[in-house]
């Protein structure tokens, strides 16, 4: 399984929208579970026209597995089944304390029942924020996907915040291993020491009030000791952190550059590192059809699927016609050909071409498909770094961490 958080640092960038939008895409192909983590507000229960008979509300207080928490789209609304693939998990009706400012117990539990979950991919609305409540079912070696829009300035930078939270939170965890205590419990016999401070300092104040980043800070260390280990693998972190990110509302090329893309990355090289790698995954544009299906309870691609169908006039069967005027039996159907290879690629680098090409970007199901087909291919790429196939602790984290040491 894929665990794909989709968060924000502010809300009003239509994350829900894309969240179940994106999730359905995925579920052309995959077994693919959407799950509502933006408690307190009921979030997609308000997008979604679906009677829902079991919520997170029966798997924190009731104990029912949550695998038996999902919910299918009712056949009034699907009845060709093209959307069998998508099942989601609502939050609770309502405010409930505990799920809304998760106790340790109640993270716990979750997490763990997460992880356990069999899909796909499992797309995980989050709330948007950077308190522990987002931080902690983000990815720690990367971005998970970050949404923001053109449309809102103070979403790109604090987009920028969230990516630099993610990334600052792994360093902080790496900077408190028992490895390095013994070194702080020294203080002053050991040389090293103040260097690992400035570091926890810096992550600490979110680098406000420095005029360097991570890489000035990283780079005077390795060059004071250069033989340091720690000090290696603290870099390989940095420099293979990975921000992957998505443009809602998109307007235009040159203006989202503009605006959003190129303010979002300066942000990063100048208060985190210029060492980290982006991937913009696509944009979804800004379209009336996509509100309306927001406003009527069915999703767009829902939407988008069956008025299609009713579009398409099926073509006359000349032969089937004169067979059936003259007798004769109906021709047999001819085998299904097997799947090509080239065919498969023929079929994305075209997806490719209608969004850069040919400026068909102007289609929001186009674009989700787009970022769909990324996101598969990002997926089975074991070189990428891109969600997490689980939810890992902290100590997971820093045994892996303190493999990489050795």
């Amino acid at each position: 399984m894929r665990i794909l958080p989709v968060s924000s640092g502010k809300g009003g960038v239509g994350k829900t929208t894309f969240a179940l939008n994106f999730a359905l895409a995925l579920a052309k192909t995959h077994q693919t579970v959407l799950l509502d983590l933006d408690t307190g507000t009921s979030s997609l229960r308000n997008f979604l026209d679906v009677k829902v008979s079991r919520d997170l509300f029966h798997f924190l207080k009731k104990d029912l597995p949550l695998q038996e928490c999902r919910e299918v789209l009712p056949a009034r609304m699907d009845p060709d089944r093209a959307f069998a693939n998508f099942s989601f998990i609502a939050s609770p009706h309502g405010f409930i304390h505990d799920m809304v400012n998760f106790s340790p117990e109640v993270k716990e539990k979750l997490i763990t029942g997460i992880n356990g979950l069999q899909a796909d991919f499992l797309v995980i609305d989050m709330k948007a924020g950077l308190d522990h409540n987002v931080l902690d079912f983000l990815p720690l070696s990367n971005s998970g996907i970050i949404l923001f829009t053109p449309r809102l300035k103070a979403a790109t930078y604090t987009a920028a915040e969230l990516a630099k939270a993610i990334l600052f939170r792994m360093l902080d965890i790496m900077l408190r291993s028992p490895l390095l205590q013994g070194r702080f419990d020294r203080g002053a016999e050991d040389p090293q020491a103040p260097v690992f401070q400035r570091l926890r300092d810096f992550l600490e104040s979110g680098g406000e009030g420095s005029n360097k980043n991570l890489d000035d800070l990283i780079g005077e260390a390795a060059a004071q000791f250069p033989q340091d280990n720690f000090l290696r693998v603290f870099r390989y972190y940095v420099e293979n952190y990975k921000v992957y990110y998505v443009l809602n509302q998109f307007n235009s090329v040159a203006e989202s550059v503009e605006n959003s893309i190129k303010p979002f990355v300066e942000e990063i090289f100048r208060s985190a590192s210029s060492r980290v790698t982006f991937h913009n995954l696509g944009w979804v544009v800004e379209d009336e059809q996509v509100r309306r299906s927001s406003e009527s309870g069915v999703p767009y691609l829902v939407r988008r699927h069956y008025q299609k169908k009713k579009a398409v006039v099926p073509a006359q069967d000349m032969e089937a016609q004169l067979r059936e005027l003259f007798g004769l039996g109906h021709k047999k159907p001819e085998p299904e050909p097997k799947k090509d290879l080239s065919r498969e690629l023929s079929g994305q680098l075209d997806l490719l071409r209608k969004i850069y090409v040919f400026n068909a970007g102007k289609d929001p199901e186009t674009n989700l498909d787009f970022i769909a087909a990324r996101v598969r291919d990002l997926s089975d790429n074991s070189a990428h770094q891109f969600g997490m196939k689980k939810i890992f602790s902290v100590q997971e984290f820093l045994e892996r961490f303190q493999s990489k040491l050795q």
